[in-house]
């Protein structure tokens, strides 16, 4: 399981930047204080980015600058921001789903159909993380490139960073200019990593927990199996055995839907903030991507935002859908064990109670909420991409009244 672990892109991606943050599993005392440095490192630099864009916000406001872009921008940090100030809320719940997943889901003996759910999660996560990570990464080099190729062939007075700093100091002058610029490119990566690495994990949380109600669902449906032992006397002898799995498998329903509430506990509030905002930052982007009278390289910046953003709204609002769904078609594999053939004894009649009361169960469905207000599925999806275009046209046909 360890070399499975290895080759899981999406699991080195997530621990990598997980890790960056501060974020992760120690080990040892040693690698506990080099965590505690980087996370205060870190909301060091979310905070120091948040200061700088709400000055920036301050004085464009006041000079009537590019307010549109601003607020994009700012947007978009305290997304970040805010991600980390959750996650830092319920810090041990958090690392608890990570080992609880580790033990639970991945270091545990499946037969050969378990393994292929378990390989097909494994393939959605890949995809999944390596497309959000490299949109990402892109939008970042985007944002550092921008400045050095607008600042070609200008004085030094003249030159322009990632964010407006608006302090009456030499900061355009050698060697200050280089110093800030590059303190702003690592605040800007940091807030970047925040944004989308808590994004990443939920996303292999919840596809590995779909696969474990798959993985559950099949099992119900081969409880009851004797292959071509059908005499009543053998089915009287494993009845009882029969039983005492279903109990098994029940523990392990219940396990489940435990996990799916802890799950909920921590990303509850993530989810609500970014259903929120998604819209507006889905409109902020297109706009800004593909409207704005800006620099090519500017327009880049927001044309992977935009579908960055797209990406990471489909990745998770596709794995919170897999968990209701799955969870409900739990039923199915319970109505789909061979009760039937079991004999009216007092196991085969309990057992047949049982399965009435997993199917009532999985009625009511798994699900990851926002806030609490509503459940998250492919529909939520389409339902922001419609509002988003909706604010697209009204911003649009705003704009143009307004240069008419």
């Amino acid at each position: 399981m360890q070399t499975e672990r290895r080759s899981d892109i999406s699991i080195n991606l997530s621990t990598f930047f997980l890790k960056n943050i501060g974020l992760w599993i120690a080990e040892d005392s040693v690698e506990k204080r080099w965590m505690k440095l980087m996370l205060v490192f870190t909301t060091w630099n979310s905070m120091f980015a948040s200061v700088i864009i709400l000055r920036d916000l301050y004085f464009t406001l006041l000079y009537k600058g590019d307010i549109l872009y601003v607020v994009t921008n700012l947007l978009t940090v305290v997304m970040g921001l805010l991600k980390i100030c959750i996650i830092l809320t319920h810090k041990n719940e958090f690392l608890n789903l990570i080992i609880y997943m580790q033990q639970n889901f991945w270091n545990v003996d499946y037969d050969f159909c378990e393994r292929e759910v378990l390989n097909n999660c494994k393939r959605t996560c890949v995809f999944f993380v390596s497309c959000v990570t490299s949109i990402g990464i892109c939008a970042m080099l985007s944002y550092v490139i921008t400045p050095i190729l607008e600042n070609i062939g200008k004085n030094q007075s003249e030159r322009i960073f990632l964010f407006n700093v608006w302090i009456n100091l030499p900061l355009y002058l050698s060697p200050y200019y280089e110093i800030l610029f590059v303190i702003e490119v690592i605040s800007m990566y940091y807030v970047a990593v925040c944004y989308f690495c808590f994004d990443n994990i939920f996303c292999i949380l919840v596809v590995h927990l779909a696969g474990q109600f798959r993985i559950l669902r099949y099992r119900f449906t081969k409880l009851c199996n004797l292959e071509h032992e059908t005499s009543e006397v053998t089915l009287t002898k494993h009845a009882y055995e029969f039983y005492a799995k279903l109990k098994m498998y029940i523990r392990h329903h219940q396990l489940l839907i435990n996990y799916c509430k802890r799950l909920e506990t921590v990303y509850t509030m993530i989810i609500f903030g970014q259903v929120l905002v998604f819209s507006v930052l889905i409109c902020l982007f297109a706009y800004q991507g593909l409207l704005a009278a800006a620099p090519i390289a500017r327009r880049t910046i927001f044309i992977f935002l935009l579908i960055g953003s797209m990406a990471l709204l489909f990745m998770f609002t596709y794995g919170c859908d897999g968990v209701i769904e799955h969870s409900d078609e739990v039923a199915l594999g319970a109505y789909s064990a061979l009760w039937t053939t079991m004999p009216m004894n007092k196991s085969g009649r309990m057992l047949r109670n049982d399965l009435i009361l997993v199917i009532e169960r999985s009625r009511r469905v798994c699900c990851l909420t926002a806030n609490g207000f509503f459940p998250i599925s492919l529909e939520t999806y389409t339902t922001i991409l419609s509002t988003a275009m909706s604010y697209f046209t009204l911003l649009r046909n705003r704009l143009e009244n307004a240069d008419d």
